[in-house]
């Protein structure tokens, strides 16, 4: 029993150097047929259009060590809904997504003004938010990768003429959700493995209500107060995207795809859920908003609303094992991945 919970922490450890997920393939047959066709399809993004959690799964459980810990790399992973949308619309395809991405990371590889930028002194806390997330996305081979990606990302926006983006997530909620372990050693390590460690010790109590939540993040004003903040924060980064990607390309279709209900999947109903669902329902209307009538971009780009996207069922948030699923099980399911797909293929007929 005591193996089975020590490698628990050792998974929570290595989870937790990332925010990432999934099973069971999904049929082509089951994509919306395309009414256009592509030459060169570009998918930015995180962890969703990378895939993760798709690779080995077995008899069904993404919760395994492998699925956990696999890395995606830079391969259109089957089942993702890159890969559908490729295949729909007849296109090759270059993916500039990975595990735990936000748009900084995306901003340094396609934008080298914004990559000196970020290195002030000034902007070191940023910086090492985008070397963290470089090197829990890529491990040992993150030099490489990223600089593969310098070498290759500009040129694949010049050539696509379809993009997708999806990001957002990690930019708001994740980032505001992960920014106190960032900055001390018990936020970074102590409070998402205690319940593993109390478990070792039969010391287990379940969080029961909002307070006992918030006040992990130090108060429910600081918390959303960390949501407000990075969200303003990715508006400004998004617009700073587009614009570089307009600068890249200017003739290409650009497809945003909004953000999703990251807390529905668990079992039963529950007050601290009530209240996640709650806040990430406004986050979903305010990045709408924000993409289709405030943003100076918004006549450039196609919103594509994947707000039903389906997620992995998961433990009861009064479980120790809903935090130790929780990376993987606010990803989409193959099922989830299909709709996404459809919704982006529909889009594209609409526009054609």
């Amino acid at each position: 029993m005591k193996k089975k919970l020590l490698r628990m922490i050792a998974v929570v450890m290595a989870v937790l150097m990332a925010f990432t997920t999934l099973a069971t393939t999904a049929s082509a047959a089951g994509t919306v047929k395309s009414n256009r066709r592509f030459k060169y399809y570009v998918a930015i993004g995180d962890s969703i259009p990378a895939g993760h959690g798709l690779q080995g799964v077995e008899d069904g459980d993404p919760y395994t060590l492998d699925n956990q810990m696999e890395r995606t790399g830079p391969n259109i992973i089957k089942g993702s809904y890159p890969q559908l949308v490729r295949d729909a619309i007849g296109a090759d395809a270059y993916k500039l997504a990975r595990e735990m991405y936000m748009t900084p990371n995306i901003l340094r590889v396609i934008d080298p003004a914004y990559d000196k930028e970020i290195a002030r002194p000034e902007n070191y806390y940023d910086r090492f938010w985008t070397e963290y997330c470089y090197l829990a996305a890529q491990g040992t081979s993150y030099l490489d990768d990223t600089d593969y990606l310098r070498e290759t990302a500009q040129a694949a926006i010049r050539k696509a003429d379809i993009i997708t983006i999806n990001l957002g997530n990690n930019d708001t909620f994740s980032k505001a959700m992960m920014d106190p372990y960032m900055r001390t050693a018990y936020y970074a390590f102590g409070m998402n493995i205690q319940p593993a460690l109390t478990m070792i010790r039969d010391q287990y109590q379940p969080i029961e209500t909002e307070e006992q939540f918030l006040e992990m993040y130090g108060s429910y004003d600081e918390f959303m107060n960390l949501v407000h903040k990075y969200t303003e924060e990715y508006k400004q980064n998004y617009e700073r995207l587009i614009k570089r990607i307009r600068k890249l390309n200017p003739d290409c279709e650009i497809y945003v795809l909004g953000v999703y209900n990251l807390f529905g999947q668990a079992e039963g109903g529950w007050l601290l859920q009530e209240f996640l669902e709650e806040e990430n329902k406004n986050l979903i209307n305010e990045l709408k908003r924000f993409y289709t009538k405030e943003s100076k971009w918004r006549n450039e780009i196609t919103y594509v609303n994947v707000k039903n996207t389906e997620t992995w069922e998961t433990e009861p948030m009064y479980s120790p094992l809903y935090y130790l699923h929780f990376l993987i099980s606010c990803h989409p399911t193959f099922k989830g991945h299909q709709y996404m797909a459809n919704q982006v293929i529909k889009a594209i007929n609409k526009n054609g």
